[in-house]
Protein backbone atom coordinates (compact mmCIF):
# COMPACT_ATOMS: atom_id res chain seq x y z
CA UNK A 1 0.00 0.00 0.00
CA UNK A 2 1.17 3.57 -0.64
CA UNK A 3 2.47 5.40 2.33
CA UNK A 4 -0.23 8.10 2.51
CA UNK A 5 0.78 9.00 5.97
CA UNK A 6 4.24 10.11 4.82
CA UNK A 7 2.79 12.26 2.03
CA UNK A 8 0.38 13.93 4.41
CA UNK A 9 3.14 14.83 6.81
CA UNK A 10 5.30 16.29 4.01
CA UNK A 11 2.43 18.49 2.75
CA UNK A 12 1.74 19.76 6.20
CA UNK A 13 5.38 20.78 6.59
CA UNK A 14 5.38 22.80 3.30
CA UNK A 15 2.16 24.55 4.27
CA UNK A 16 3.52 25.48 7.67
CA UNK A 17 6.79 26.81 6.02
CA UNK A 18 4.80 29.02 3.66
CA UNK A 19 2.69 30.39 6.50
CA UNK A 20 5.82 31.22 8.49
CA UNK A 21 6.77 33.76 5.75
CA UNK A 22 3.75 35.87 6.73
CA UNK A 23 4.85 35.76 10.33
CA UNK A 24 7.90 37.92 9.21
CA UNK A 25 6.70 41.56 9.29
CA UNK A 26 9.39 42.89 6.93
CA UNK A 27 8.66 40.38 4.19
CA UNK A 28 4.96 40.95 4.61
CA UNK A 29 5.42 44.73 4.16
CA UNK A 30 7.46 44.31 0.96
CA UNK A 31 4.94 41.89 -0.44
CA UNK A 32 2.10 44.32 0.28
CA UNK A 33 3.86 47.18 -1.59
CA UNK A 34 4.51 45.02 -4.64
CA UNK A 35 0.89 43.96 -4.81
CA UNK A 36 -0.28 47.58 -4.47
CA UNK A 37 2.05 48.75 -7.28
CA UNK A 38 0.88 46.02 -9.62
CA UNK A 39 -2.76 46.87 -8.93
CA UNK A 40 -2.08 50.64 -9.48
CA UNK A 41 -0.31 50.15 -12.79
CA UNK A 42 -3.05 47.85 -13.97
CA UNK A 43 -5.73 50.39 -13.07
CA UNK A 44 -3.84 53.25 -14.77
CA UNK A 45 -3.38 51.22 -17.94
CA UNK A 46 -7.06 50.33 -18.18
CA UNK A 47 -8.47 53.64 -16.95
CA UNK A 48 -9.98 56.13 -19.47
CA UNK A 49 -9.78 59.01 -17.00
CA UNK A 50 -8.53 62.35 -18.42
CA UNK A 51 -5.15 63.34 -17.01
CA UNK A 52 -2.65 66.18 -17.57
CA UNK A 53 0.66 65.29 -19.24
CA UNK A 54 3.69 67.49 -20.02
CA UNK A 55 5.60 66.87 -23.24
CA UNK A 56 9.04 68.37 -22.73
CA UNK A 57 11.63 69.67 -25.20
CA UNK A 58 9.41 70.57 -28.16
CA UNK A 59 11.52 72.59 -30.68
CA UNK A 60 10.50 76.24 -31.11
CA UNK A 61 10.12 77.48 -34.70
CA UNK A 62 10.05 81.24 -35.25
CA UNK A 63 8.45 82.24 -38.54
CA UNK A 64 9.75 85.46 -40.11
CA UNK A 65 7.20 87.49 -42.02
CA UNK A 66 7.52 87.73 -45.79
CA UNK A 67 8.22 91.47 -45.65
CA UNK A 68 10.99 90.93 -43.11
CA UNK A 69 12.52 88.17 -45.23
CA UNK A 70 12.52 90.45 -48.26
CA UNK A 71 14.38 93.03 -46.17
CA UNK A 72 17.04 90.42 -45.39
CA UNK A 73 16.12 90.06 -41.72
CA UNK A 74 17.19 86.92 -39.91
CA UNK A 75 17.01 85.71 -36.32
CA UNK A 76 20.46 85.12 -34.88
CA UNK A 77 19.67 84.16 -31.28
CA UNK A 78 16.79 83.37 -28.89
CA UNK A 79 16.69 82.76 -25.15
CA UNK A 80 14.80 79.44 -25.49
CA UNK A 81 15.18 76.80 -28.17
CA UNK A 82 12.58 74.35 -26.84
CA UNK A 83 9.34 74.56 -24.83
CA UNK A 84 7.26 72.25 -22.62
CA UNK A 85 3.66 71.65 -23.75
CA UNK A 86 0.94 70.59 -21.26
CA UNK A 87 -1.78 68.35 -22.75
CA UNK A 88 -4.86 66.62 -21.30
CA UNK A 89 -6.75 63.55 -22.38
CA UNK A 90 -6.98 59.87 -21.87
CA UNK A 91 -3.80 58.56 -20.38
CA UNK A 92 -3.89 55.85 -23.01
CA UNK A 93 -3.46 58.63 -25.62
CA UNK A 94 -1.40 61.29 -23.83
CA UNK A 95 1.22 58.77 -22.79
CA UNK A 96 2.01 58.18 -26.46
CA UNK A 97 2.31 61.84 -27.56
CA UNK A 98 5.93 62.84 -28.41
CA UNK A 99 7.69 66.06 -29.42
CA UNK A 100 7.20 65.12 -33.08
CA UNK A 101 3.42 65.30 -32.65
CA UNK A 102 3.50 68.92 -31.48
CA UNK A 103 4.53 72.25 -33.00
CA UNK A 104 5.51 75.35 -31.03
CA UNK A 105 5.73 78.49 -33.15
CA UNK A 106 6.06 82.27 -32.95
CA UNK A 107 5.95 84.98 -35.60
CA UNK A 108 8.43 87.82 -36.08
CA UNK A 109 7.12 90.79 -38.08
CA UNK A 110 9.40 93.69 -37.13
CA UNK A 111 9.65 97.19 -38.49
CA UNK A 112 12.74 97.55 -40.66
CA UNK A 113 13.10 101.15 -39.52
CA UNK A 114 14.33 99.84 -36.19
CA UNK A 115 17.46 98.44 -37.82
CA UNK A 116 20.39 100.86 -37.64
CA UNK A 117 23.29 98.64 -38.73
CA UNK A 118 24.97 99.34 -35.38
CA UNK A 119 23.30 96.82 -33.06
CA UNK A 120 20.93 93.87 -33.13
CA UNK A 121 17.31 94.35 -32.13
CA UNK A 122 15.35 92.36 -29.52
CA UNK A 123 11.70 91.34 -29.68
CA UNK A 124 9.41 89.41 -27.28
CA UNK A 125 7.21 86.87 -29.07
CA UNK A 126 4.25 84.86 -27.79
CA UNK A 127 4.48 81.09 -28.28
CA UNK A 128 1.71 78.98 -29.78
CA UNK A 129 1.38 75.25 -29.45
CA UNK A 130 -0.55 73.11 -31.91
CA UNK A 131 -0.95 69.49 -32.95
CA UNK A 132 0.96 68.21 -35.95
CA UNK A 133 -0.64 65.64 -38.21
CA UNK A 134 -3.59 63.40 -37.34
CA UNK A 135 -1.89 60.60 -35.46
CA UNK A 136 -3.43 61.42 -32.10
CA UNK A 137 -6.40 63.76 -31.88
CA UNK A 138 -8.18 62.76 -28.68
CA UNK A 139 -6.33 65.15 -26.41
CA UNK A 140 -6.24 68.88 -25.80
CA UNK A 141 -3.37 71.37 -25.52
CA UNK A 142 -3.63 73.22 -22.25
CA UNK A 143 -0.56 75.48 -22.17
CA UNK A 144 3.01 76.04 -23.32
CA UNK A 145 5.94 77.03 -21.13
CA UNK A 146 7.52 79.47 -21.49
CA UNK A 147 4.60 81.48 -22.80
CA UNK A 148 6.92 83.86 -24.66
CA UNK A 149 10.50 84.13 -25.78
CA UNK A 150 13.01 86.85 -26.63
CA UNK A 151 14.62 86.81 -30.07
CA UNK A 152 17.52 88.87 -31.42
CA UNK A 153 17.41 89.83 -35.07
CA UNK A 154 19.19 91.93 -37.67
CA UNK A 155 19.72 92.19 -41.40
CA UNK A 156 21.99 89.50 -42.84
CA UNK A 157 25.26 90.68 -44.38
CA UNK A 158 28.44 89.10 -45.65
CA UNK A 159 31.80 90.51 -46.71
CA UNK A 160 34.94 89.04 -48.25
CA UNK A 161 38.32 89.89 -46.75
CA UNK A 162 41.87 89.22 -47.89
CA UNK A 163 43.69 87.15 -45.30
CA UNK A 164 46.63 88.86 -43.67
CA UNK A 165 49.53 86.70 -42.58
CA UNK A 166 51.10 87.40 -39.23
CA UNK A 167 53.05 84.14 -39.12
CA UNK A 168 56.36 84.81 -37.41
CA UNK A 169 59.30 82.50 -38.03
CA UNK A 170 63.02 82.45 -38.66
CA UNK A 171 65.29 79.88 -40.30
CA UNK A 172 68.62 78.50 -39.22
CA UNK A 173 71.87 79.45 -40.97
CA UNK A 174 72.27 78.05 -44.50
CA UNK A 175 68.50 77.58 -44.80
CA UNK A 176 65.94 79.64 -46.63
CA UNK A 177 62.20 80.20 -46.34
CA UNK A 178 60.11 82.78 -48.23
CA UNK A 179 59.03 85.88 -46.34
CA UNK A 180 55.38 85.00 -46.90
CA UNK A 181 54.07 81.47 -46.30
CA UNK A 182 51.73 79.65 -48.68
CA UNK A 183 48.04 79.68 -47.66
CA UNK A 184 45.34 77.21 -48.67
CA UNK A 185 43.11 80.23 -49.39
CA UNK A 186 43.76 83.95 -49.65
CA UNK A 187 40.19 85.07 -48.96
CA UNK A 188 37.66 84.51 -46.18
CA UNK A 189 33.94 85.31 -46.20
CA UNK A 190 32.47 86.68 -42.96
CA UNK A 191 28.68 86.59 -42.60
CA UNK A 192 26.14 87.30 -39.87
CA UNK A 193 24.25 90.25 -38.36
CA UNK A 194 24.87 93.46 -40.27
CA UNK A 195 25.74 95.27 -37.05
CA UNK A 196 28.45 92.72 -36.23
CA UNK A 197 29.80 92.38 -39.78
CA UNK A 198 30.14 96.18 -39.98
CA UNK A 199 32.63 96.05 -37.11
CA UNK A 200 34.94 93.56 -38.82
CA UNK A 201 37.98 95.31 -40.31
CA UNK A 202 40.61 92.59 -40.78
CA UNK A 203 41.03 88.82 -40.94
CA UNK A 204 44.47 87.72 -39.77
CA UNK A 205 46.39 84.47 -39.32
CA UNK A 206 48.44 84.76 -36.14
CA UNK A 207 51.12 82.23 -35.16
CA UNK A 208 54.71 82.29 -33.90
CA UNK A 209 57.26 79.50 -34.27
CA UNK A 210 59.47 79.44 -31.20
CA UNK A 211 62.40 77.56 -32.80
CA UNK A 212 64.42 78.27 -35.92
CA UNK A 213 63.21 76.21 -38.87
CA UNK A 214 65.44 73.65 -40.55
CA UNK A 215 62.71 71.86 -42.50
CA UNK A 216 59.40 72.66 -44.14
CA UNK A 217 56.43 73.19 -41.83
CA UNK A 218 52.65 72.91 -42.26
CA UNK A 219 50.11 74.04 -39.68
CA UNK A 220 46.39 74.70 -39.45
CA UNK A 221 46.00 78.28 -38.25
CA UNK A 222 42.89 79.87 -36.75
CA UNK A 223 41.46 82.96 -38.48
CA UNK A 224 41.31 85.90 -36.05
CA UNK A 225 38.99 88.84 -36.67
CA UNK A 226 39.85 92.42 -35.64
CA UNK A 227 37.80 95.60 -35.51
CA UNK A 228 39.04 99.03 -36.57
CA UNK A 229 40.51 99.61 -33.10
CA UNK A 230 42.63 96.48 -33.33
CA UNK A 231 40.50 94.58 -30.80
CA UNK A 232 39.74 90.90 -31.36
CA UNK A 233 36.15 90.02 -32.29
CA UNK A 234 34.88 86.65 -31.08
CA UNK A 235 32.79 85.14 -33.91
CA UNK A 236 30.65 83.09 -31.51
CA UNK A 237 29.79 86.04 -29.28
CA UNK A 238 28.94 88.17 -32.33
CA UNK A 239 27.01 85.40 -34.17
CA UNK A 240 29.47 85.56 -37.07
CA UNK A 241 30.17 82.71 -39.47
CA UNK A 242 33.43 82.32 -41.37
CA UNK A 243 33.78 80.43 -44.63
CA UNK A 244 37.03 79.05 -43.18
CA UNK A 245 37.60 79.01 -39.43
CA UNK A 246 41.11 77.70 -39.99
CA UNK A 247 43.51 77.93 -42.92
CA UNK A 248 46.33 75.56 -43.85
CA UNK A 249 49.69 77.34 -43.76
CA UNK A 250 52.78 75.90 -45.47
CA UNK A 251 56.32 77.20 -45.05
CA UNK A 252 58.77 75.58 -47.50
CA UNK A 253 62.29 75.50 -46.03
CA UNK A 254 65.21 74.79 -48.37
CA UNK A 255 68.99 74.89 -48.32
CA UNK A 256 70.70 78.12 -49.36
CA UNK A 257 74.13 78.78 -50.89
CA UNK A 258 76.16 81.70 -52.21
CA UNK A 259 77.41 81.25 -55.80
CA UNK A 260 79.80 83.34 -57.89
CA UNK A 261 78.68 84.85 -61.19
CA UNK A 262 80.96 84.24 -64.18
CA UNK A 263 80.85 86.02 -67.55
CA UNK A 264 81.30 84.09 -70.80
CA UNK A 265 83.56 86.42 -72.82
CA UNK A 266 84.51 85.38 -76.35
CA UNK A 267 87.47 86.60 -78.47
CA UNK A 268 89.19 88.32 -75.56
CA UNK A 269 92.88 89.07 -76.13
CA UNK A 270 95.26 87.29 -73.81
CA UNK A 271 96.83 90.62 -73.03
CA UNK A 272 93.65 92.18 -71.62
CA UNK A 273 93.98 92.07 -67.81
CA UNK A 274 91.32 89.99 -66.04
CA UNK A 275 91.17 92.50 -63.20
CA UNK A 276 89.76 95.05 -65.64
CA UNK A 277 86.55 93.00 -65.88
CA UNK A 278 83.97 93.38 -63.13
CA UNK A 279 80.54 91.83 -62.55
CA UNK A 280 77.84 93.42 -60.42
CA UNK A 281 76.67 91.64 -58.38
CA UNK A 282 79.63 89.36 -57.98
CA UNK A 283 77.57 86.70 -56.20
CA UNK A 284 73.94 85.77 -55.61
CA UNK A 285 72.22 83.43 -53.19
CA UNK A 286 70.32 80.42 -54.43
CA UNK A 287 68.05 77.99 -52.60
CA UNK A 288 66.62 74.58 -53.27
CA UNK A 289 66.94 70.94 -52.40
CA UNK A 290 70.21 70.35 -50.57
CA UNK A 291 71.52 67.87 -53.15
CA UNK A 292 70.64 70.16 -56.05
CA UNK A 293 72.06 73.34 -54.53
CA UNK A 294 75.33 71.65 -53.64
CA UNK A 295 76.05 71.14 -57.36
CA UNK A 296 76.58 74.85 -57.91
CA UNK A 297 79.47 76.98 -56.73
CA UNK A 298 79.22 79.38 -59.68
CA UNK A 299 76.75 80.35 -62.40
CA UNK A 300 77.79 81.42 -65.91
CA UNK A 301 75.76 84.34 -67.22
CA UNK A 302 73.18 83.38 -69.82
CA UNK A 303 74.50 85.27 -72.89
CA UNK A 304 78.14 85.33 -74.10
CA UNK A 305 79.82 88.71 -74.59
CA UNK A 306 81.83 89.21 -77.76
CA UNK A 307 84.90 91.19 -76.79
CA UNK A 308 85.02 92.55 -80.32
CA UNK A 309 82.02 94.68 -79.31
CA UNK A 310 83.98 96.29 -76.47
CA UNK A 311 85.23 99.79 -77.17
CA UNK A 312 86.30 102.75 -75.01
CA UNK A 313 82.77 104.11 -75.52
CA UNK A 314 80.96 100.76 -75.12
CA UNK A 315 82.13 99.20 -71.87
CA UNK A 316 78.95 98.03 -70.09
CA UNK A 317 76.78 94.98 -70.87
CA UNK A 318 73.58 93.80 -69.17
CA UNK A 319 73.36 90.00 -69.09
CA UNK A 320 70.60 87.80 -67.68
CA UNK A 321 71.39 85.62 -64.66
CA UNK A 322 70.38 82.00 -65.33
CA UNK A 323 68.20 80.02 -62.89
CA UNK A 324 68.91 76.28 -63.08
CA UNK A 325 66.05 73.82 -62.74
CA UNK A 326 65.15 73.11 -59.14
CA UNK A 327 66.87 76.29 -57.92
CA UNK A 328 65.44 79.62 -56.74
CA UNK A 329 67.33 82.88 -57.07
CA UNK A 330 66.56 84.27 -53.62
CA UNK A 331 68.62 87.41 -54.24
CA UNK A 332 65.84 88.43 -56.67
CA UNK A 333 68.41 90.00 -59.03
CA UNK A 334 67.61 89.00 -62.61
CA UNK A 335 70.46 90.65 -64.54
CA UNK A 336 74.13 91.29 -63.93
CA UNK A 337 76.19 94.24 -65.21
CA UNK A 338 79.51 93.31 -66.82
CA UNK A 339 81.87 96.27 -67.06
CA UNK A 340 85.21 96.50 -68.87
CA UNK A 341 87.61 99.11 -67.50
CA UNK A 342 88.95 100.82 -70.60
CA UNK A 343 90.80 103.63 -68.83
CA UNK A 344 94.12 104.24 -70.66
CA UNK A 345 92.87 102.62 -73.87
CA UNK A 346 92.13 104.49 -77.10
CA UNK A 347 90.78 103.65 -80.55
CA UNK A 348 92.12 104.36 -84.03
CA UNK A 349 91.45 103.36 -87.63
CA UNK A 350 94.20 101.92 -89.83
CA UNK A 351 94.12 100.88 -93.47
CA UNK A 352 96.11 97.80 -94.44
CA UNK A 353 96.94 96.03 -97.67
CA UNK A 354 98.18 92.97 -95.81
CA UNK A 355 95.39 90.55 -96.84
CA UNK A 356 96.09 86.89 -97.46
CA UNK A 357 94.01 83.82 -98.26
CA UNK A 358 94.68 80.49 -96.56
CA UNK A 359 93.32 76.94 -96.82
CA UNK A 360 92.43 77.17 -100.49
CA UNK A 361 90.86 73.83 -101.53
CA UNK A 362 93.01 71.54 -103.65
CA UNK A 363 92.48 72.16 -107.37
CA UNK A 364 91.15 75.65 -106.75
CA UNK A 365 92.51 79.14 -106.98
CA UNK A 366 91.40 82.18 -104.95
CA UNK A 367 91.57 85.74 -106.25
CA UNK A 368 91.06 88.60 -103.82
CA UNK A 369 88.84 91.38 -105.07
CA UNK A 370 89.37 93.23 -101.76
CA UNK A 371 92.78 94.84 -101.95
CA UNK A 372 92.68 96.81 -98.70
CA UNK A 373 90.68 97.03 -95.48
CA UNK A 374 90.22 99.81 -92.97
CA UNK A 375 89.98 98.38 -89.47
CA UNK A 376 89.46 99.81 -86.01
CA UNK A 377 92.21 99.08 -83.54
CA UNK A 378 91.97 99.46 -79.76
CA UNK A 379 94.93 99.42 -77.42
CA UNK A 380 96.94 101.31 -74.89
CA UNK A 381 97.70 104.85 -75.87
CA UNK A 382 101.43 104.16 -75.92
CA UNK A 383 101.16 101.28 -78.39
CA UNK A 384 98.39 102.78 -80.53
CA UNK A 385 100.57 105.78 -81.29
CA UNK A 386 103.26 103.55 -82.84
CA UNK A 387 100.95 101.53 -85.16
CA UNK A 388 100.74 101.88 -88.93
CA UNK A 389 98.83 100.03 -91.63
CA UNK A 390 101.78 97.67 -92.01
CA UNK A 391 101.24 96.53 -88.39
CA UNK A 392 97.83 95.10 -89.26
CA UNK A 393 97.38 91.70 -91.01
CA UNK A 394 94.09 90.29 -92.33
CA UNK A 395 93.64 86.59 -92.96
CA UNK A 396 90.88 85.08 -95.13
CA UNK A 397 90.38 81.44 -94.12
CA UNK A 398 88.45 79.45 -96.75
CA UNK A 399 88.12 76.46 -94.42
CA UNK A 400 85.40 78.42 -92.64
CA UNK A 401 83.31 78.50 -95.85
CA UNK A 402 80.90 75.63 -96.48
CA UNK A 403 81.02 75.86 -100.29
CA UNK A 404 84.20 77.68 -101.36
CA UNK A 405 83.41 78.30 -105.02
CA UNK A 406 82.49 81.29 -107.15
CA UNK A 407 82.35 84.86 -105.93
CA UNK A 408 81.94 84.85 -102.12
CA UNK A 409 82.28 87.04 -99.04
CA UNK A 410 84.54 85.47 -96.42
CA UNK A 411 85.08 86.55 -92.77
CA UNK A 412 88.42 88.16 -92.01
CA UNK A 413 90.61 87.60 -88.96
CA UNK A 414 92.60 90.68 -87.95
CA UNK A 415 95.85 90.55 -85.99
CA UNK A 416 98.19 93.30 -84.87
CA UNK A 417 101.89 92.57 -84.87
CA UNK A 418 104.29 93.77 -82.22
CA UNK A 419 101.52 95.27 -80.09
CA UNK A 420 100.35 92.76 -77.52
CA UNK A 421 98.05 95.27 -75.85
CA UNK A 422 96.18 96.05 -79.05
CA UNK A 423 93.36 94.27 -80.88
CA UNK A 424 90.92 94.83 -83.67
CA UNK A 425 87.29 95.53 -82.87
CA UNK A 426 84.30 94.89 -85.12
CA UNK A 427 83.81 92.32 -87.87
CA UNK A 428 85.16 92.39 -91.43
CA UNK A 429 84.81 90.45 -94.67
CA UNK A 430 86.72 90.22 -97.93
CA UNK A 431 85.45 89.43 -101.42
CA UNK A 432 87.09 86.34 -102.93
CA UNK A 433 86.57 84.57 -106.26
CA UNK A 434 87.25 80.84 -106.07
CA UNK A 435 87.65 78.97 -109.37
CA UNK A 436 89.21 75.79 -110.73
CA UNK A 437 92.97 75.82 -111.07
CA UNK A 438 93.56 75.48 -114.84
CA UNK A 439 97.24 74.66 -114.49
CA UNK A 440 96.49 71.85 -112.12
CA UNK A 441 93.89 70.43 -114.51
CA UNK A 442 96.40 70.54 -117.42
CA UNK A 443 99.04 68.72 -115.42
CA UNK A 444 96.50 66.10 -114.51
CA UNK A 445 95.63 65.56 -118.20
CA UNK A 446 99.29 65.10 -119.15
Amino acid sequence: MPDNKGKTESGEKKEKGFLRIFENNTLLLVFSFLCAAVIWFFMMATSGESRATVVRGVPINVEVSEAAQEAGIRIFDMNYRTADVSITGSSLITSKVTTEDLAVTATLDPSTSMLTGNSMQQATLALRAAKKGNTFTEYEIESVAPAEISVYYDKYKEIQLSLESNIEYSVAENYYAPATPTLSTDLVTVSGPESAVNRVARAVLVYTFSDELTQSKSISCKVTLYDTNGDVLDPTENFLTLSDNTVDVSIPVTSRQTVELVADIRNIPESFPENRISIDPETIEIAGDGETVSKYTSLTLATPINFLDVTPSNTTFQVAIPVPSGVTNISRVETATVTFNMNGYSETELTTNNISVINVPEGKTADLSTRSLTVRIIGTAAQISKLTGNSVFCTVDLSSVTDPSGSIEVPVTVTVNNAESCWATGTYTAHVTVSDDVSSAAVAQE
